[in-house]
């Protein structure tokens, strides 16, 4: 049977582990083929992909490099035509107040989190014109509602997102182009739970209405809506995906 996103091609970015990996299984299940832009290799990545026999590409990429994002972009049409779907979900985390984060350790949150999605959507804003219902979708977070003090960088890099995600859905939609965020709360990944106190995922639980850890599943749901036809009259939100955390 066809799945929502039969015939479609999505590009996700930090796509090789955690999050970004479940997305790009869930995109696949759903029929689209994929295409990973991370720094690491995507070899789990792919083999997921293959089990739902849709086409797979990967590429080293450094999302803050804008050479480095034209060549993918060119490397993506190739192998896989063009895109219809891009998920920007390729993001740093450093743990630091303002008393203790770096000028440079700053910049190089804002050089992922922000620059990045910037460079990749307008790589990639020629097929996304082209495919006339294209759709970006921005992984954003429920920080930025409740931030907790040591994450400057990374929240505030986050609220730039959102911005971003607001002003790109205005400029894009003339041309079929929607334009959405998910925010998720602290899911469990390997990284978060190699960085985050136990303690700190049961304290992020008790603010939720929902009394139990967020893993990837919750925001690959929520992608794959926001990428199919169903989601076709929704632009310019931030769908915030954290269990009630914020009761927004």
């Amino acid at each position: 049977m066809a799945g929502r996103l039969t015939g479609r091609t999505a590009v996700v970015t930090g796509g090789s582990t955690g999050i970004g990996q479940e997305i790009a299984r869930r995109l696949a299940v759903e029929g689209a083929d994929i295409a990973v832009a991370d720094i690491d290799p995507a070899d789990e990545t792919r083999d997921l992909v293959a089990e739902t026999g849709r086409r797979f590409f990967s590429d080293k990429v450094d999302v803050s490099d804008e050479d480095a994002i034209v060549g993918f972009a060119a490397r993506v049409r190739r192998e896989l035509g063009t895109a219809d779907i891009l998920v920007n979900n390729a993001a740093v985390v450093l743990p630091a107040g303002i008393d203790h984060v770096t000028f440079d350790e700053w910049r190089s949150t804002f050089a992922v989190n922000v620059d990045g999605p910037f460079l990749t959507s307008r790589a990639f804003l020629p097929d996304l014109k082209e495919s006339g219902s294209g759709r970006v979708i921005n992984i954003t977070s429920a920080s930025y509602w409740t931030p907790p003090p040591a994450f400057v960088s990374y929240v505030s890099a986050k609220g730039a997102l959102n911005g971003f995600t607001s002003v790109l859905a205005t400029g894009l939609a003339v041309h079929g182009i929607t334009v959405n965020g998910v925010a998720a709360s602290l899911v469990r990944t390997a990284t978060a739970s190699e960085n985050m106190s136990e303690s700190f995922f049961e304290q992020t639980v008790r603010m939720q209405n929902i009394k139990r850890v967020q893993m990837p599943a919750d925001v690959s749901g929520v992608v794959a809506f926001l990428a199919s036809d169903d989601a076709a009259f929704i632009t310019g939100q931030i769908v915030v995906a954290d269990g009630g955390g914020t009761r927004r």
